[in-house]
């Protein structure tokens, strides 16, 4: 029920921060014709609480300058993220030209990503150790590379093989993640270097090997997927959360190496952190995911904005769901904000899904 109202919040919420919405409401109320002003006056008036005109015109004030600034905000960090440039590049992009690696593309959020990237024509290189899925076994300009990306000779090895195929790559989506949920005295020492290998180092290793080819001719775009639990880390998930945050931390590092180091700004970063999402990953703990935290995410909901950043030439960091975004800046809340979070989300992960060591 609770989750029921908050969802009915925040479908009120999204209008009443558009200022397309509530610019004309408030032009109404201030100067607008009376044939106009008078039904709005009525609707105010027989609301369950009463707002007089005078209140509702200070209401629309505020939402509407909200608005504004959450447009310009947004405006701003676009452009902050793709080296303050005001248009897109999409004239430098020939889709059906372009060669694209994704790592774990054979399930889950990886084969969302690669169904739609070669839909438009893109030859794309599925870096896994699974078979592929029937779904993509119909396409012509896929080509499946049995890779351990955890060995960087693998990967060397795979990126020749790609090169004399395709040609070099343009596009590179780190998809490629495991997790194992157990508390951190239980976690085996195998285990845990296989997390970071395959969720954190990996990213190293792939873009040493395909970034210089974009250094060359300034352009590409690489696509790290990260978690909402690179901002907030909770019980049964310290390897998991550990290799999503330093995600974030090898994200933010290698966008300023790409303007600061090598002065190319044709070569775009995007980082997404998704909710909980229904995927191989977490299949044996879906149940217990839903009881504590509610609906989850579908693996479409996630490869389909990245599969549409990618076509839309732009940078970006992405947060799913959006109204989860205000959990980005945590770090910067007082501690004891930041812990009476922690404690809310570890209760209920502890009470619903007891570790796995």
């Amino acid at each position: 029920m609770s989750r029921s109202i908050t969802k009915g919040i925040h479908l009120l919420a999204k209008p009443a921060f558009q200022p397309l919405v509530t610019g004309p409401l408030l032009y109404i109320l201030l100067r607008g014709p009376e044939s106009l002003r008078e039904p709005l006056v009525k609707a105010l008036s027989s609301l369950p609480v009463r707002i007089t005109p005078e209140r509702a015109i200070t209401i629309l004030k505020w939402l509407v300058a909200l608005g504004a600034w959450g447009r310009l905000n947004s405006w701003l960090n676009s452009l902050a993220l793709n080296a303050w440039q005001i248009r897109s590049r999409k004239a430098d992009w020939n889709w059906n030209q372009e060669v694209a690696v994704v790592t774990g593309g054979c399930s889950g959020i990886g084969e969302v990503v690669v169904n739609g990237l070669t839909q438009k024509g893109v030859k794309v290189a599925v870096l896994d150790i699974q078979p592929l899925p029937a779904s993509l076994k119909d396409y012509a300009n896929l080509q499946l590379y049995k890779c351990d990306i955890t060995n960087a000779a693998s990967v060397t090895e795979t990126g020749k093989a790609i090169r004399e195929k395709w040609g070099p790559p343009s596009i590179l989506v780190n998809n490629a993640g495991i997790g194992s949920g157990r508390n951190i005295l239980d976690i085996p020492d195998e285990s845990l270097h296989k997390i970071f290998g395959v969720n954190l180092l990996s990213h190293f290793t792939t873009v040493k090997e395909f970034m210089p080819d974009m250094i060359e001719k300034n352009k590409g775009h690489i696509v790290a997927v990260a978690s909402l639990a690179s901002f907030v880390a909770v019980p049964g998930i310290a390897d998991y959360a550990a290799t999503k945050a330093g995600v974030l931390a090898f994200h933010e590092a290698l966008n300023q190496e790409i303007k600061h180091r090598y002065n190319t700004p044709g070569i775009l970063t995007t980082i997404i952190h998704p909710n909980w999402t229904s995927t191989p990953l977490i299949r044996k703990w879906e149940d217990q995911i839903r009881k504590a935290s509610g609906p989850l995410l579908k693996a479409e909901d996630v490869g389909n904005s990245i599969v549409n950043q990618i076509f839309q030439c732009r940078g970006a960091q992405i947060i799913i769901p959006r109204n989860a975004a205000l959990i980005s800046g945590i770090r910067g809340w007082p501690n004891w904000m930041q812990e009476k979070l922690r404690d809310g989300i570890g209760r209920v992960r502890v009470k619903y899904r007891p570790s796995e060591g």
